[in-house]
C-alpha cells in the first residue's frame, strides 16, 4: 500500500496528533479567502439570497484547527437548482467575474458548476457555484432539505454549512467524482466522522442519496489506512453486496491505497469508471443519454 503523506496519516490514525503549523503562504491564502467570503456574504444578503459553503472552505471554518490549516484552490457554494441562477447573478452584481463556457450552450448546466473569479488587487480566487456536486447526472439528493438542516457559517450571514452527516456524504460524493484522487478528502472525512455525527442518520441518508457504494469505498479505504474514526461495523453497514464489489474490482482497489487502479481519465473512460459507483443505474443511463444528445447539439451549434 502506497502511503499518504506522513502528516495526513498521523492525523488519521491518532486523534491526539497535532496538525503542523501552516506556512506563511497558507496564512496569506486564508486571508484572501476570508476577504472573498465576506464579499460573498454581503452580496447574498443584499439580494436576500443564501448558499451553502461546502468542502474545503466550510471545513476550514468548522473542523480544522484554523482556516489556514486546510489547503484549497477555490471556494465551493452549493445551492438548490431553482435558486442557482439567482445566486450567480447576485455574485456577478457584486463584482465577481462570471466565466461560462460558450462552447457548451446545451450541456453546460449538466456539469453542475458555474465558475466566477473574485479579485482582491492582483490576487484572484476561483468561486464555483454548484447546483449539484455530481457531474453529468445528479443523484437524488434533496438539496432543499440539506439546506434546511444546515447551520449558519461562523460570522458570515447568508452562508450556511451542511450538517455533519450531509457534509460527510457530500465530501465522499465529490471524492468519488474525482476517482478518489484527492488526498485531503480522507482527512476531511475523518474529521467529520470525529465531529459527533449520527452514524444511523449517515447510513439512512446515504441510501436516500444513492451513495451507499461510494461510502463503502471511502470507509474501506479509511479503515485500511488505520483511521481511528472508522470501525468494521460502520464499513459493513454500507456493504453493497458481492456483485457490486466484483464490479468495482477492475477500477478501484477497495481497501487499498491509492484507490484508483487506472490513470486519471475524462470522457468515456471516466463514465465507465463511475458506473460501478452508481446505486441509481437506471437514472445514470438515462442521464448519460440526455448528456450525449446535449453534446451533439453543442457541436452542431459550434459549426
Amino acid at each position: 500500500m502506497t502511503p499518504l503523506p506522513t502528516p495526513i496519516l498521523d492525523l488519521l490514525r491518532d486523534p491526539r496528533a497535532v496538525m503542523p503549523a501552516p506556512a506563511p503562504q497558507a496564512h496569506a491564502e486564508a486571508m484572501l479567502r476570508a476577504h472573498v467570503l465576506e464579499q460573498i456574504s454581503r452580496a447574498l444578503v443584499a439580494r436576500g439570497e443564501r448558499a451553502m459553503l461546502v468542502k474545503g472552505a466550510a471545513l476550514a471554518l468548522t473542523v480544522y484547527p484554523s482556516p489556514a490549516a486546510r489547503p484549497m484552490c477555490d471556494v465551493d457554494l452549493l445551492v438548490p437548482p431553482r435558486r442557482e441562477r439567482a445566486v450567480i447573478e447576485a455574485l456577478a452584481a457584486a463584482g465577481l467575474e462570471l466565466h461560462e463556457n460558450r462552447f457548451r450552450p446545451k450541456s453546460r448546466e449538466m456539469l453542475g458548476e458555474t465558475q466566477l473569479v473574485a479579485r482582491a488587487g492582483e490576487m484572484r480566487l476561483l468561486v464555483e457555484v454548484h447546483g449539484t456536486l455530481d457531474k453529468i447526472v445528479p443523484r437524488p439528493i434533496d438539496l432543499a432539505a440539506v439546506e434546511e438542516r444546515a447551520k449558519p457559517a461562523p460570522a458570515l450571514p447568508g452562508l450556511f454549512v451542511p450538517s455533519a452527516e450531509d457534509h460527510a456524504l457530500l465530501v465522499a460524493l465529490h471524492a468519488a467524482g474525482h476517482e478518489f484522487r484527492h488526498d485531503m478528502a480522507w482527512l476531511d472525512l475523518s474529521f467529520l466522522l470525529r465531529a459527533g455525527l449520527d452514524t444511523g442518520i449517515l447510513v439512512e441518508r446515504a441510501r436516500d442519496f444513492r451513495l451507499g457504494t461510494v461510502m463503502f469505498v471511502v470507509l474501506s479505504t479509511l479503515r485500511a489506512l488505520g483511521a481511528a474514526s472508522v470501525d468494521p461495523a460502520l464499513v459493513q453497514a454500507f456493504d453493497p453486496g458481492l456483485l457490486r464489489r466484483a464490479a468495482l474490482v477492475p477500477f478501484y482497489d477497495v481497501g487499498g491505497f491509492p484507490v484508483p487502479r487506472t490513470k486519471a481519465a475524462l470522457g468515456v473512460r471516466w463514465v465507465v469508471g463511475q458506473t460501478p459507483l452508481r446505486d441509481d443505474l437506471g437514472a445514470w443511463a438515462r442521464g448519460l443519454a440526455r448528456y450525449a444528445a446535449a453534446r451533439v447539439a453543442d457541436r452542431i451549434a459550434a459549426r
